[in-house]
C-alpha cells in the first residue's frame, strides 16, 4: 500500500510540473497530461461534409501517454502547412496522418526530403473509411479548385476489407458520407458542438472517464509489442470495383495512384495482388509492409519512427 501511495504521489507531481509547463509554453492551451482534464473540445465540422473531427481553433489534439500534444492543422483541418498548388497530395486513415509521431517524424515528411517537392498530407485520424477519401478528393480537386502534380490514395488492409461496412454511427453533432447500395448519400449533421470550452461538468465527465489508472495502463499498452500472429483476410472484389469507379466518376481530371498497403499488422489480404483495375484513371498498386517488422509498431497498431521509415522506402516509387 505504501508503494501505491508513492507511486500516485509521484503522478501528481509529475502532472502539476507538467501543467506548470505547459501553462507557460502553451498558456490557456495547457491540460493536464495524464487524466486530460482540461482538453479543449472536439467538435464535427458541419460545413465539411467528409466527416473528420476537427479542434476549436484550428488544432488538433494528440494523447500521448506522457502528455498532450497540440498540433497545428491548416485551414482544411489537415496536419499539414497550407496545401500548395502541385506537389503530391496523399490521402488516407490514420497511418497517413502519422498517429503518434511528430510531423517531421512522418513518412510524407520523409518523401519530401528524399524528392524535394512538396507532399500534402491529408491523412485523418478517428473513424475514416474509404467513402470519406472519395468525398474529400472530390471536395479539394474540383470544389477548393486546388491543383495537383499527383494524388495517392492509400488503403489499409482492415479498409479494404470494410469497403461499405465501417461507417460512424448517426451522430447529431456529426456529418459524414457513407455508401448506400451504388451510391454516395450523406448524412448530415442537425446540431453543432462547436465551441471554446468545456463546462464544469464536461471537464468532471472527461475526467471520471480517463481515470488515473486507465490512463496509467495505457502508458504501459502504447509501449507493448505489436501482433506477431499473421492473419489472412478476405475481400469482396465488388467492393473495391466500386470504389474504383466511383473515384472514375468524378472526373478529377487527373490520374489517381490507389496504393493497398498489404501485411500491415501483418493483415494479410488473401488474392490482393491478383485484383486488376480496369479504369485508365486509376492506378492500382500493392506494396506488402515487411513481415519480419513487427516491432515497429506500437500498441495502438500505428507505425513508430523507424515503422514510418519503411513506409517512406516502400511508396518512394509511386510518389516519384
Amino acid at each position: 500500500m505504501k508503494y501505491i501511495k508513492n507511486i500516485i504521489v509521484a503522478i501528481v507531481i509529475l502532472e502539476i510540473l507538467n501543467l506548470g509547463y505547459a501553462v507557460i509554453t502553451k498558456g490557456s492551451d495547457a491540460f493536464l497530461p495524464m487524466t486530460g482534464f482540461n482538453d479543449p473540445p472536439l467538435y464535427y465540422d458541419m460545413n465539411e461534409l467528409y466527416g473528420v473531427t476537427r479542434q476549436k481553433n484550428s488544432k488538433q489534439m494528440i494523447n500521448y501517454p506522457w502528455g498532450g500534444v497540440v498540433n497545428e492543422i491548416n485551414s482544411f483541418g489537415f496536419r499539414d502547412d497550407e496545401f500548395d498548388q502541385g506537389g503530391t497530395l496523399v490521402v488516407g486513415n490514420s497511418f497517413v496522418e502519422g498517429f503518434g509521431m511528430d510531423n517531421q517524424d512522418r513518412f510524407s515528411e520523409l518523401l519530401e526530403e528524399k524528392l524535394k517537392t512538396k507532399v500534402n498530407n491529408a491523412g485523418s485520424g478517428g473513424v475514416w473509411t474509404p467513402v470519406q477519401g472519395i468525398v474529400l478528393v472530390k471536395h479539394l480537386l474540383k470544389e477548393k479548385g486546388l491543383k495537383f502534380d499527383k494524388v495517392v490514395f492509400v488503403m489499409t488492409p482492415g479498409e479494404v476489407v470494410n469497403i461499405g461496412h465501417r461507417n460512424p454511427k448517426n451522430d447529431p453533432n456529426r456529418s459524414y458520407p457513407y455508401r448506400n447500395e451504388d451510391k454516395i448519400e450523406f448524412y448530415a449533421a442537425s446540431s453543432n458542438s462547436f465551441g471554446n470550452h468545456l463546462s464544469l461538468t464536461s471537464k468532471v465527465k472527461r475526467f471520471s472517464k480517463s481515470l488515473l489508472m486507465f490512463k496509467f495502463f495505457n502508458v504501459f499498452k502504447y509501449y507493448g509489442t505489436a501482433k506477431t500472429k499473421n492473419k489472412d483476410v478476405d475481400f469482396e472484389k465488388e467492393n473495391l470495383d466500386w470504389v474504383i469507379n466511383q473515384l472514375e466518376a468524378q472526373d478529377l481530371g487527373i490520374t489517381i495512384d490507389m496504393v493497398v498497403i498489404n501485411n500491415l499488422g501483418r493483415i494479410n489480404i488473401k488474392n490482393i495482388h491478383d485484383y486488376k483495375s480496369n479504369t485508365q484513371q486509376v492506378r492500382y498498386h500493392v506494396v506488402d509492409y515487411p513481415d519480419g517488422l513487427s516491432n515497429y509498431f506500437v500498441a495502438n497498431g500505428h507505425l513508430n519512427e523507424k515503422g514510418n521509415e519503411v513506409l517512406a522506402d516502400l511508396l518512394l516509387p509511386i510518389f516519384q
